[in-house]
């Protein structure tokens, strides 16, 4: 396996949205929290071509949402490689939450391949 690349992400003071970064080098699997937080759960908007975002959303209708603490490793919703760039929000669409200060965090990304289909293969009787 190779190793893991992690990249800096920021939210600056004033403001609950990150920059983008390009999760298209790999599966990116953790955001690593700073050790200061503006209490607020962590969503994600995503794009294709790095000037229209969108708000991510399931299946269901709701929003992707993470919820976090000062200083842990937050989990990524996986699959999210094949669509391009991601900001990072402090809070959620309806409700941001401006940070204080700036917030450095550090985005962590599994370069390995992309894992194979699990579907299982049809028994042959």
């Amino acid at each position: 396996m190779a190793e893991p690349q992690i990249i800096p992400v920021a939210i600056m003071a004033g403001e609950s949205l990150s920059d983008s970064f390009d999760i298209t080098v790999g599966e990116a699997t953790y955001v690593l929290m700073p050790g200061e937080w503006d209490g607020a759960n962590l969503t994600f908007q995503v794009s294709f071509d790095n000037s229209t975002f969108w708000d991510l959303f399931d299946e269901l209708g709701s929003e992707i949402m993470a919820a976090c603490r000062p200083g842990v490793a937050v989990r990524i919703p996986p699959g999210m490689r094949a669509i391009g760039y991601c900001k990072i929000r402090s809070g959620t669409r309806d409700h941001p939450i401006e940070q204080s200060e700036n917030r450095n965090f550090k985005i962590v990304f599994d370069s390995g391949p992309l894992p194979t289909s699990t579907k299982k293969k049809a028994r042959p009787w």
